[in-house]
């Protein structure tokens, strides 16, 4: 009821489209706390993306983004073997893979980790050059243990 007249989140959350990972619930979070968009891959990649984040940012005064990856991301995944991927699920790549070549380059033992990582990192940056006027953090959720880690 409180909700109902407006809106007044306080953190817009760029979120993987991903089931296991419905912001309001990573972050125990009620009805309008947070502008929430969910794409796989969490990337800002897109104008209807960046819009939806800037209606958030400057129509609603949400002084916060957070950029949330998660554990075993199949948009990453799919990233770090694009051969498998395809139909429409090919398009969302694009965005993700200078992350998994990145992450590729410091040769971790587990690269879908270390690209997710890199992939949050990506999209903070870019979200910070477009949105100087707010704070933009990365986050990491751990699947099985149910912990965010903020990212630097």
């Amino acid at each position: 009821t409180e909700q109902a007249q407006g809106q007044t989140p306080f953190a817009v959350v760029l979120g993987c489209a991903d089931s296991r990972v419905p912001p309001e619930i990573v972050f125990d979070q009620g009805i309008g706390d947070l502008f929430v968009i969910r794409v796989a891959g969490n990337t800002a990649a897109d104008d209807i993306t960046l819009g939806s984040i800037e209606f958030g940012v400057r129509g609603l005064g949400c002084p916060l983004v957070v950029v949330l990856g998660h554990e075993r991301c199949g948009a990453v995944t799919a990233a770090v073997d694009p051969a498998s991927a395809s139909g429409h699920v090919a398009a969302l790549l694009p965005p993700i893979v200078p992350a998994v070549e990145a992450a590729r380059a410091t040769q971790p033992d587990d690269l879908v980790h270390a690209a997710v990582r890199e992939n949050v990192r990506t999209h903070v940056a870019r979200l910070s050059d477009l949105f100087p006027d707010v704070a933009v953090v990365g986050a990491y959720f751990a699947l099985a243990a149910g912990t965010v880690e903020l990212l630097r």
